[in-house]
């Protein structure tokens, strides 16, 4: 089975909590708070290997995720930091968001890494929140939740020359005659389900060859095996396209132009089947490749010009009666980082309430006081000039 598309979710490793101590020894019974910070989780990243050429782990892979953050502790000790995770890909590799679409990179050298989810952030102790006016501050702030995403990587291959034609056009025999590949060939009727690929040494320098499933007429419909395999040329500098005759070749230039009319745009070599077998002819071809690489760059064709940015999401507020529904991503990541159950957790509340400006909001929405704000389905109150936890 070759995999060339595959959906998977990845997940950053969650941030530690934070500790919540105090120090305490014989001869110093009020050491003060020595709480230390949790660990930050692991990112999940995406990795060349030179050596893979299909996707086929990630398969029966549902979810992957990072390590998450060790919790800190007492005596102002931070918690490890979560393992990052590195997924190896083929060269060639298109990473998408599956949410919104966004292209959020491709790899196309070894070793190429591409951050596709961000561990969280490790909570901080209680050794953070001293102050003068709290000398023992009885709050720590909770890990920040990894990044999850869905993320579709997809195969394009890094290739010099696609070998296209209709079934049974000798793509095969034609590939196994100019590299080391050995091809299913046969004496009766058949047709490549999957690419197949091979090297080819100018004397300077290898080309890979790749041979594409074979093409029909509607092809672009999903008439046949499609033409999804296509995507494996996209990235060559040359197409060899086989034919018998020239309705072949219209139909495999419209199949094309259908696909992606980048491609007609490509240095094409155009091969009658009916030369695969003389050796003059061969040898013809294999020099009219040795020309036409000769100035080629070994560099690989990039298919995406940028990288789009995910944009923040703004506040969103809603009236019901007396009641402002608030929602934002990043505020609904920050918020869940703070425990409402230990006493001093305003000290963690005021500055994310400042940070996005919340009372401004609310006023400017028609806010006043006793109304009620929920943030994540956590209920507040508008209380004093301030916004305060409703227990």
């Amino acid at each position: 089975m070759f995999v060339d598309e595959i959906v998977i979710k990845v997940k950053g490793g969650d941030g530690g909590p934070g500790a919540l101590s105090f120090h305490r020894e014989k001869y110093l019974p009020k050491g003060g708070p020595d709480g230390g910070d949790g660990g930050k989780g692991g990112d999940v990243y995406i990795i060349g290997d030179e050596n893979l050429e299909t996707l086929n782990f990630y398969h029966s892979k549902k979810k992957l995720s990072a390590e998450s953050g060790s919790q800190g502790q007492g005596n102002r000790k931070s918690g490890k930091d979560g393992e990052d995770l590195y997924l190896r890909v083929p060269l060639g590799t298109c990473v998408y968001n599956v949410d919104n679409g966004k292209f959020l990179g491709e790899i196309l050298s070894p070793y190429d890494k591409l951050l596709v989810a961000k561990g969280g952030r490790g909570g901080r102790g209680n050794s953070n929140f001293l102050s003068n006016r709290y000398r023992a501050p009885q709050v720590a702030e909770k890990g920040e939740v990894g990044e999850e995403v869905r993320i579709s990587l997809v195969l394009k291959s890094i290739t010099d020359i696609a070998i296209i034609g209709l079934p049974n056009s000798g793509k095969s025999t034609l590939l196994s005659f100019l590299t080391n590949a050995r091809p299913k060939i046969a004496d009766y009727p058949f047709t490549t389900t999957e690419p197949v690929f091979g090297v080819f040494d100018t004397g300077i320098r290898l080309l890979k060859l790749v041979e594409i499933p074979a093409i029909i007429e509607g092809s672009y419909r999903g008439f046949g095996l499609g033409n999804k395999f296509l995507k494996h040329a996209e990235r060559a500098r040359l197409l060899i396209l086989l034919f018998e005759n020239e309705k072949d070749l219209d139909v495999l230039k419209s199949e094309l132009s259908h696909y992606n009319e980048t491609l007609l745009k490509k240095d094409i070599i155009v091969f009658s089947k009916d030369d695969i077998f003389i050796e003059d002819k061969i040898e013809s071809l294999r020099n009219r490749i040795i020309d036409a690489f000769s100035s080629k760059s070994s560099i690989p064709v990039s298919l995406e010009n940028e990288r789009i940015d995910v944009e923040m999401e703004p506040l969103s507020i809603e009236k019901i009666g007396r009641t402002f529904y608030i929602s934002s991503r990043d505020l609904a990541k920050d918020i869940r980082r703070i425990d409402f159950s230990q006493r001093d957790h305003h000290l963690l509340l005021n500055p994310l309430i400042k940070r996005y400006g919340l009372l401004d909001a609310l006023r400017r929405n028609g806010a006043e006081e006793g109304d009620k704000i929920i943030i994540e389905g956590i209920p507040f109150i508008l209380l004093g000039g301030r916004i305060r936890y409703e227990l």
